[in-house]
C-alpha cells in the first residue's frame, strides 16, 4: 500500500471517529445538542418536550445542573410569538429565552443540581416539577392543568395576560 493510500485512508478513519466520538459522549447544552426534541400544541401553551442521552447541562439560574445518563423534560410555554413552532426537531430547540411557566423533569443516572431552588447530589430515579413564581407585586389567576403523558391536553391560562411572554 503507498503512503498516499495509507494517509487518505487515515484521514477517512479521523473523520469518521470525530462525529462517533461526539455521539458516544451524548452532550447537551441548555437543551441543545444530541437531544430528541417536540413542540406540541396545546390549550393556551406550546409544550417543549426533550430526550437526552449522556450528559446534558442546564445553566439558567433555577434549574442550574448536570445530568449524566437519561433526562426527560417537558416545559410548558405561554403561546407567544417567539414560542417555538410546532414540529420535530433532531439536535434540540432554543427557547430564545422565554421562560417556562412550569416543566416536569425526570431523570435517571447521576443528576447535581446547583440552582436557586435545590442543591444536591441524585443517584437513581427522579421526577420534579418546576412552577415558575409570580413575582411579589404582581396579582395573576393561573390555571394550568398538566398532564405530562399526554401533552397535547394540557391547558393553560393566565390573567392578566400581559406577563406572559416575559
Amino acid at each position: 500500500m503507498t503512503n498516499a493510500r495509507r494517509l487518505a485512508r487515515r484521514l477517512v478513519i479521523r473523520a469518521a471517529l470525530v462525529p462517533l466520538a461526539f455521539a458516544l459522549s451524548a452532550c447537551s447544552i441548555n437543551g441543545m445538542g444530541f437531544v430528541l426534541a417536540d413542540v406540541i400544541e396545546a390549550h393556551g401553551a406550546r409544550i417543549v418536550r426533550t430526550e437526552t442521552y449522556g450528559v446534558a447541562f442546564r445553566s439558567a439560574a433555577d434549574d442550574a445542573g448536570v445530568t449524566v445518563g437519561y433526562s426527560w423534560t417537558l416545559a410548558v410555554i405561554p403561546a407567544c410569538t417567539d414560542a417555538p413552532r410546532a414540529g420535530v426537531y433532531s439536535f434540540g430547540v432554543s427557547l430564545g429565552g422565554l421562560r417556562p411557566v412550569a416543566s416536569v423533569r425526570r431523570t435517571g443516572g447521576l443528576a447535581l443540581d446547583m440552582n436557586q431552588r435545590t442543591v444536591g447530589v441524585l443517584l437513581g430515579f427522579s421526577e420534579d416539577l418546576i412552577v415558575r413564581p409570580i413575582r411579589a407585586n404582581e396579582s395573576i389567576v393561573r390555571h394550568l392543568v398538566l398532564t405530562p403523558d399526554e401533552p397535547s391536553k394540557i391547558e393553560f391560562r393566565q390573567i392578566p395576560e400581559q406577563d406572559l411572554c416575559d
